[in-house]
């Protein structure tokens, strides 16, 4: 690593120390013994080397903590979150606060910009990074407004809503489009994912949101991404160096340290990312996209045509062939006897005609490249649809569970690692000349923290430091556990929580997150008890999340009815939120092909 920038002369002391700078900056500050510790331990982790695994519960400030060793260190460092949600709020809360803090150290941090010289002495620049699908794509946004399908002139469209945005948005990030509710399905036809990218050959190129991110990151010294885009970026890398291509397809610049913030989600996040997923929907969507593709191309024959409709019905032969059983359904190897291998014989038995469907469509699609480069990003993901079915029915590394799912009308197939611990140890941990891992939930109970160390695949001389809480549960808190509502499952499980959720509301006087599990729950409880709430009321997908949290805390005290994203990374300081309300905890059954598969492992 390069030596540290000599303009930050600061100690941790200095700066989080009884009497220290930040007192003067942030009313009502109190030292905090365990975040002075953290810090200190994860600054000398970046400026001396290794990996540090931190358990910082509640209360201790740890976003704070490693942000100010981050930016103490002098280091270029990426910042990992598990959620999008917690990139927002690091953005939009944390490092302006911290913004505030630097200022009086005479530190300028600032967010980086793609037309941004070198940075002075004093001047530190952050930048945020988020998947592809979170941007808008200007040429589908162009050819979508050319379609004239939306009625051009109503106000109230949500396509005249974006287009306007767009012209105002710097970054064309998706959290910024507070008007667009979550649950409208204009943003999947208008993002920037790769699906259907171009890259250079565009001609919205140089105005592309997704390029100026990239720009953006490339002159930060600080780089927040999430879980989900750091492991994309390690795999492309992986890949690189593997076939000698260098930097090909680098997603996230690199860096001399990393901090992985929720770091207790990184190897379930692997699992995920490492295997991979086909089903109907995907099918569904690259069905659509070529069939745009095909009606807006006058070089395209009605072969074309006929080869799309015919890798759609084999597709969906193959995906109806499999077991009728709703659920995760673990896949047994080809070639065995028995009812666990003869349930999977009516699909693999379509393999053959399925490739050929979806190979002769990739065919069609690449010939016409010349008319139009969108084909070719359309006949790799036919051939990846194809390759991810092969690979899935094949079953054939153990060091991977496969697994059918159906819910419904849809059904998918899937493949995950069944220890992530190898790819990690072998793709993050030597990328990175410091690794500061970091968490509310790390020891699991434990006196250690040897469990989440060896499912992340972390080095033998990691150290380790594990932070008391600050505060006095038995005099701060309550936990209520009602003995007569029973198993939340079904609409009788609502029935049954309602009178308990609505008591619980009124005994606080609002200020109420009430999580649920499911969709279908959330939706219940929120139709059926609103009407009898005395304070505003609010629900998941009536608007962005960031939208919610700023209208929860703003309606306060109000009650908001949400889902799993907003199990981890929302932050409603004080009185605004006085309960939360969780309806199962979210542990996968012991059935889970995954989660049998790792016992089976440990056995």
């Amino acid at each position: 690593m390069e030596a540290p920038s000599p303009a930050v002369r600061w100690t941790v002391e200095d700066v989080l120390g009884p009497g220290g700078i930040a007192e003067g900056v942030w009313p009502g500050y109190e030292a905090r013994p365990a975040q002075i510790r953290m810090t200190q331990a994860i600054l000398d982790r970046l400026l001396e080397g290794g990996p540090i695994a931190v358990e910082a519960p509640t209360g201790v400030g740890k976003t704070l903590a490693y942000l100010l060793a981050a930016v103490l260190s002098g280091r270029r460092v990426l910042v990992s979150t598990h959620t999008k949600t917690l990139q927002d709020q690091i953005v939009d809360s944390d490092l302006p606060k911290l913004q505030a803090l630097l200022a009086r150290m005479g530190l300028a941090l600032q967010r980086a910009r793609p037309d941004d010289g070198p940075p002075g002495p004093h001047e530190i620049r952050f930048a945020l990074m988020k998947g592809r699908a979170n941007y808008l794509c200007l040429a589908k946004l162009d050819r979508k407004s050319q379609q004239g399908s939306f009625g051009f002139g109503d106000a109230a469209d949500p396509l005249v809503q974006i287009r306007s945005w767009s012209e105002q948005s710097e970054r064309g990030d998706r959290v910024e489009l507070g008007q667009l509710s979550e649950a409208d399905g204009i943003w999947s036809e208008l993002d920037a994912r790769s699906e259907t990218c171009t890259g250079s050959r565009c001609p919205r190129y140089d105005a592309c949101f997704v390029v100026r991110m990239r720009k953006e990151a490339q002159a930060a010294r600080l780089i927040v991404v999430n879980h989900h885009l750091l492991l994309s970026d390690l795999a492309l890398k992986a890949e690189a160096s593997l076939s000698d291509r260098g930097s090909f397809g680098e997603v996230v610049p690199d860096a001399d340290a990393l901090i992985l913030d929720e770091a207790h989600g990184l190897d379930q996040v692997a699992s995920e990312y490492f295997g991979g997923q086909v089903s109907l929907r995907k099918l569904e969507r690259l069905s659509k996209d070529v069939a745009t593709f095909l009606a807006e191309t006058p070089a395209a024959s009605s072969a074309c045509s006929v080869h799309l409709t015919r890798a759609q019905v084999e597709t969906e032969n193959l995906f109806r062939n499999l077991p009728p059983v709703d659920g995760r359904v673990r896949i047994a190897a080809a070639g065995g006897t028995g009812a666990e291998n003869t349930q999977w014989e009516p699909a693999r038995s379509r393999l053959g005609a399925t490739e050929a469907a979806l190979r002769a469509l990739a065919a069609d699609l690449e010939a016409l490249a010349h008319a139009d480069p969108v084909s070719e990003p359309l006949a790799r993901r036919a051939l990846e649809l194809w390759e991810g079915i092969r690979f899935v029915l094949a079953a054939e590394d153990p060091d991977f569970v496969y697994w059918s799912e159906r819910q419904g009308k849809s059904a998918s197939l899937g493949a995950s690692p069944i220890l992530a611990s190898n790819l990690l140890r072998h793709h993050l941990f030597p990328r990175f000349g410091a690794v500061a891992m970091c968490s509310a939930t790390l020891s699991a109970g434990r006196k250690d923290l040897s469990y989440f160390l060896e499912s992340l695949g972390a080095p033998e001389d990691t150290e380790t430091l594990v932070l008391g809480s600050p505060f006095d549960f038995e005099r701060q808190a309550a936990l209520y556990l009602p003995a007569n509502v029973g198993a939340p499952d079904g609409p009788a499980g609502v029935e049954r929580a309602l009178p308990v959720l609505q008591s619980l509301v009124e005994l606080v006087g609002g200020g109420a997150l009430l999580l649920f599990t499911s969709n279908r729950a959330m939706r219940e409880a929120y139709r059926r008890l609103k009407p009898k709430l005395a304070h505003p009321a609010s629900m998941q997908g009536e608007a962005p999340k960031r939208e919610l949290i700023q209208d929860f805390v703003a309606r306060a005290p109000a009650v908001l009815f949400a889902t799993a994203s907003f199990w981890e990374g929302v932050d409603i300081p004080g009185d605004p939120l006085r309960l939360v309300v969780i309806d199962r905890l979210p542990f996968d059954p012991p059935t889970d092909p995954l989660l049998a598969a790792r016992a089976e492992r440990i056995e």
